[in-house]
């Protein structure tokens, strides 16, 4: 049987590996060295160079874990398109296929995280992938979603990290769960935006919370207001609204 049959329907190659260095950066190597013209997606068993925004560490142990990037050739996607908006569909898809297949609550921290029970299972990282002539090849999007917890959790990450399920799970469950996805950010990217941010707006772990935002250059506090019709986080601060296009969000008390 063809785990993956939704995306070989559409005509997207597969690849399985066991261990790679980060499968964001293999497909984007893809992209801007052979010119693909049909998108791929990676899959892998162990990242042992997960990253995520700012290059981040992402944990990706052998066997705990969906980690998977989707490659888009230029012709499937502009430049001049923001990067909220396929940042947005991307975990808006995986929300909405993990609460289907695992029967979970599950919330939505901006920008690109899903939170169970107040800890992180998943974080999906967009990025543009660029030829050695500074011309734009595409974009990647890499999910990295934890299905279950590992025996060697790191422990620094266990108070702020869960998983889908603590049960075992499969290699099948684990590429029907990528099919899935994959296959549901297709189509959201054919959905009106305001119905994708409909979603993700109700779903949104930050309402009502006090808040430190992280751009690189700057960390400031306040409370959560709303998700503005592009996608930026706006807060109250002591003397100002403030709104911001991107960066580091945790709570106050965390």
């Amino acid at each position: 049987m063809d785990q993956f049959y939704r995306l070989r329907e559409r005509g997207i190659n597969v690849e399985v590996r066991q261990s790679v260095s980060s499968t964001n950066t293999l497909v984007k190597k893809e992209l801007a060295n052979h010119y693909l013209n049909q998108p791929l997606v990676m899959v892998a068993n162990e990242q042992t160079a997960g990253h995520g925004k700012v290059d981040r560490p992402f944990y990706s142990a052998a066997r705990s874990g969906a980690y998977f990037t989707l490659g888009l050739p230029n012709s499937y996607w502009s430049a001049e398109n923001p990067p909220q908006d396929l940042t947005i569909r991307a975990v808006v898809a995986a929300y909405q296929t993990a609460v289907q297949l695992f029967d979970c609550q599950l919330s939505i921290k901006w920008v690109n995280d899903l939170y169970r029970d107040g800890k992180k299972v998943a974080g999906i990282l967009a990025e543009t992938a660029i030829n050695d002539h500074n011309q734009f090849c595409g974009v990647v999007i890499g999910w990295g979603i934890n299905l279950t917890m590992p025996t060697d959790w790191p422990a620094d990450l266990q108070s702020n990290a869960g998983a889908l399920t603590d049960q075992p799970f499969s290699s099948q469950l684990r590429n029907h769960l990528v099919d899935l996805v994959v296959d549901r950010f297709l189509e959201l990217l054919e959905t009106p935006w305001q119905k994708v941010l409909a979603v993700y707006r109700r779903r949104q772990y930050l309402t009502g919370k006090e808040l430190v935002v992280d751009t690189g250059n700057e960390v400031t506090t306040g409370r959560f207001l709303r998700i503005t019709d592009n996608g930026y986080l706006v807060i109250q601060t002591a003397t100002e609204t403030r709104s911001f296009f991107s960066g580091t969000v945790r709570l106050v008390q965390d």
